[in-house]
């Protein structure tokens, strides 16, 4: 049981690990983010590409694409079937599942990945993306998750990730590039919404590891329990043996 236990408690010291390195990685793709933010204001606002602002529009009519990110293990059922839930009852949005515990089939269904394999697939969701990006057929993307704010909260959340926020017009100097601007723009679109999924991932990553801990808690409590049992167990046994000595040495001595 002590085995055990020890193994249980290094789990418990990795998950909490796993939840400081999540933020910390969430942090630098926030850096990257306003990075993004500000090259595409410049590429917007200048005039000599005169580019249609309405890239970044919604359009009421569209298609909606929706990200469900649960994960690839077990523990966590109540995190996947949350998850899972929803997209089942999402029935008109085009659904891209990352997570293999929460994969589906239905005909909306464009793409399963399992969530280690995400960042080795920004290719693939942005191949689906584009053409609807590029058309300007997009209603809303969404990612569907569980939010971890801290160890006391964590819950289902949609977080919007187009329509784009209006982007600040910064005075900048207007400049000739050889390449295609509305490319340019739209590949710089697809960089900033894989750089807000990729901070998201982060955040349920987290989400993940709190509920390890909270299981791996739970299990500590429990073997706690066990072995205080057994110890009560253990003390009565002895008290036994030791009254049954004490009143056997007694009887011994009554009969000298």
């Amino acid at each position: 049981m002590t085995n055990i236990k020890n193994v249980v408690k290094v789990m418990n010291f990795h998950s909490l690990l796993r939840v400081d390195k999540a933020k910390k990685k969430a942090d630098k793709f926030r850096k990257l983010e306003t990075e993004i933010e500000e090259f595409m204001s410049i590429i917007l606002n200048n005039q000599n590409l005169n580019l249609d602002h309405k890239i970044l529009s919604a359009k009421s009519t569209g298609k909606t694409i929706n990200i469900y990110m649960g994960n690839d293990l077990g523990f966590c059922g109540n995190f996947n079937s949350s998850v899972k839930l929803e997209a089942l009852n999402d029935k008109e949005a085009i659904k891209i599942m990352v997570g293999s515990k929460i994969f589906l089939n239905d005909s909306n269904t464009v793409l399963n990945i399992s969530k280690s394999e995400l960042y080795q697939s920004f290719q693939k969701i942005e191949d689906i993306i584009k053409p609807y990006l590029e058309a300007k057929e997009i209603k809303e993307i969404n990612v569907i998750f569980i939010r971890y704010n801290n160890i006391n909260d964590m819950h289902l959340d949609k977080t919007r990730l187009f329509p784009l926020e209006p982007i600040k017009t910064k005075n900048t100097s207007d400049f000739v590039i050889e390449a295609d601007g509305k490319i340019m723009f739209t590949d710089l679109i697809l960089l900033y919404l894989d750089c807000k999924l990729q901070i998201i991932e982060c955040n349920s990553w987290a989400s993940e590891n709190i509920q390890r801990e909270n299981l791996t808690n739970e299990s500590l409590k429990k073997i706690d329990e066990i072995e205080e049992e057994k110890l009560k167990v253990s003390r009565k046994e002895k008290r036994s043996a030791d009254f049954k000595k004490q009143l056997a040495n007694y009887r011994k001595g009554n009969k000298k």
